[in-house]
């Protein structure tokens, strides 16, 4: 993406160089990652399981999947962590 000098019409502070561009691998590999995370959403989405889940139920049976597949944050501060 092209840059741009300071001027009056930005709120920001000074001027904004040129975006570097992808290289071939990084677009290769963004591509890759995207097509992958299309198929696994395709799965979980398609699954059978969701056949024996209730309509009504749908959306929090989801959520729960979402919140137990994430991993656990890291606290801000370790050394308190150990403490507790």
């Amino acid at each position: 993406m092209k840059g741009w000098a300071r001027g009056e019409r930005f709120s920001h502070r000074g001027d904004v160089p040129d975006s570097p561009s992808w290289s071939a691998e990084q677009k290769e590999t963004v591509d890759r990652m995207r097509a992958e995370i299309r198929q696994l959403s395709s799965d979980v989405v398609d699954h059978p399981h969701w056949k024996s889940v209730p309509t009504e139920n749908m959306a929090a049976s989801r959520m729960l999947l979402k919140r137990q597949a994430r991993p656990a944050e890291a606290p801000e501060n370790p050394e308190a962590a150990e403490a507790a």
